[in-house]
């Protein structure tokens, strides 16, 4: 194996677009340095068979490639969508909920019913991984108002994210623990964990070596 003359690491998400072995290896030699595995998708014996693609085009290209798994985390996601993409733009109003509805541009739910408690007006939240900014304007019973700091295209089932801000949950939970205990019997490289609050949360973990 050869290690690469460029300092600076490249990281490429490995899904359902990405997974051939000849894809893999293209990506690989085009300068890919690190593969990560988003956990949050796709069962174990999926990615157990992405670990064993990466090694083998890896090894065929004679290059280094580290594999490093996202951990899932609480689940934080809006619902379904009525018609998407939508588009949200700037200073426009959204309101997010926990109760039960068919999103619109107008209003969407959420799946962390204690979304309205851990919030307050001024806080920033993140859609669709972070591309969108939303600012809380109010915070009604289970609606929280927000104002649109950032806009951007919004589709069913995108991640929310609420840096900064206790959730009253740990970040590390029982699913996380069977996806570690994978990570660990196919020796990944590196581990990602989401929701990230304090040390606790890392010490949490309680990591096993992955070598």
């Amino acid at each position: 194996m050869h290690y690469r003359r460029h300092k600076t690491k490249i990281l490429a998400t490995i899904g359902p677009a990405s997974d051939r072995p000849e894809t893999l290896r293209a990506l690989i030699e085009a300068g890919v340095d690190v593969a990560r595995l988003n956990f949050s998708h796709g069962d174990p014996d999926y990615h157990a068979t992405l670990i064993r693609r990466i090694r083998e085009a890896a090894a065929a290209t004679s290059l280094r490639v580290a594999i490093m798994g996202d951990l899932p985390g609480p689940k934080m996601r809006i619902g379904d969508l009525a018609e998407e993409p939508i588009e949200l733009t700037r200073d426009r109003l959204i309101t997010l909920t926990t109760d039960d509805c068919v999103g619109s541009a107008e209003r969407v739910s959420i799946s962390f019913p204690g979304l309205p408690a851990a919030v307050q007006p001024g806080d920033r939240l993140f859609l669709n991984d972070g591309f969108i900014l939303l600012e809380v304007v109010e915070v009604r019973g289970n609606d929280v108002i927000c104002k649109v700091r950032a806009g951007g295209e919004l589709r069913s089932r995108k991640g929310l994210n609420l840096p900064g801000i206790d959730l009253g949950i740990s970040a590390f939970t029982d699913n996380d623990r069977r996806w570690l205990e994978l990570a660990a019997e196919h020796r990944v490289a590196a581990l990602s964990q989401s929701f990230v609050a304090g040390a606790d949360d890392i010490e949490a973990v309680g990591a096993p070596a992955c070598g």
